[in-house]
């Protein structure tokens, strides 16, 4: 072992005040690891050389990278589920904006038709009339 690592031991070994809370934790239930298996990683890690310690890092960074890998996974498949469902309200909301829409328009054209209607309707009663007045007016003349 070269000067480096036997710096790093002795850090270690000197590393008397190790906090339970910087202890890692159960993955399965988020509780905190209990004393007996925090003093057994504290030995593990004193009998550690720096290399040891270096693969043992770069092997949980490595476990911890596919984990956040097949998180993405499924936060990606929830994303596409998510967009998929979005589209279809999207979509039948837009359906029925163009349901009523023809309805609207239809309801439009529907009116200006018996509008149109009854303004011809008076425009020939008031012809009719003019016309009865003219020819009561002949009548009057003699």
């Amino acid at each position: 072992m070269g000067s480096a690592g036997k710096e790093n031991e002795e850090t270690i070994s000197r590393n008397d005040s190790y906090s339970p809370r910087l202890a890692p934790r159960s993955c399965s239930t988020g509780q905190q690891v209990d004393s007996q298996q925090t003093q057994q990683l504290m030995e593990e890690l004193r009998n550690c050389g720096w290399e040891q310690l270096e693969e043992k890092y770069a092997k949980t960074m490595e476990e911890h990278g596919k984990s956040e890998d097949e998180l993405r996974a499924q936060v990606a498949k929830l994303l596409e589920v998510f967009v998929a469902w979005s589209q279809t309200t999207v979509l039948r909301d837009e359906d029925r904006a163009l349901k009523r829409f023809k309805t609207q328009m239809q309801h439009v054209q529907n009116s200006e038709e018996r509008l149109e209607n009854k303004r011809k309707h008076y425009t020939d009663v008031v012809k009719a009339f003019e016309g009865a007045l003219a020819l009561l007016n002949g009548r009057a003349r003699p």
